[in-house]
């Protein structure tokens, strides 16, 4: 006698598609822009994102806590993360005087360099990707979505990066 399974749980058509849209787009973008910042400038995009995240933070400088939030990262993954670019001099550590327990991840000059250099490459790859497959109209029910969940979110993936350095 066959065991009875438990009924799944479907998404309907729109719910399945444009979740689909959603990861197929997410995917493309990310995965042109960490292999042409990797081919042009030997940074994954996960370190262009601390570069300019740190770029845009007050001072240049954020706790690692909220670095990792404000980057989209695990905590973890963000303490290897920081431990690279320090290697490489894209950033550096300073002890927090308030607490000196805590930690800033702080841009430096080099790391400010690798940042302005990769910065065409990355705006280029937006262009032909994101930019290219979406419409003004979608870009700008993406501009809603993304005001709507910046106000749910305490540090949203920074805003200012279109209007700086380009």
């Amino acid at each position: 006698m066959a065991k009875s399974r438990p009924q799944h749980e479907f998404l309907d058509s729109e719910e399945s598609e444009s979740w689909g849209a959603l990861m197929l787009l997410h995917r493309s973008v990310l995965a042109s822009l960490d292999t042409e910042l990797r081919r042009a400038h030997g940074l994954a995009v996960t370190e262009f994102d601390v570069l300019i995240t740190l770029f845009n933070a007050p001072d240049q400088r954020l706790g690692m806590s909220d670095l990792a939030g404000r980057a989209l990262l695990s905590p973890a993954g963000t303490t290897h993360l920081v431990t690279r670019l320090e290697r490489d001099g894209l950033v550096r550590r300073e002890v927090d005087p308030g607490d000196r327990r805590k930690w800033f991840t702080v841009l430096t000059k080099e790391g400010d360099r690798a940042l302005l250099a990769a910065r065409h490459t990355h705006n280029d790859v937006l262009r032909r990707t994101l930019l290219a497959a979406t419409s003004p109209t979608d870009r700008r029910t993406l501009r809603r979505l993304w005001r709507r969940l910046s106000e749910q979110r305490p540090h949203p993936v920074p805003d200012r990066s279109s209007r700086r350095a380009d």
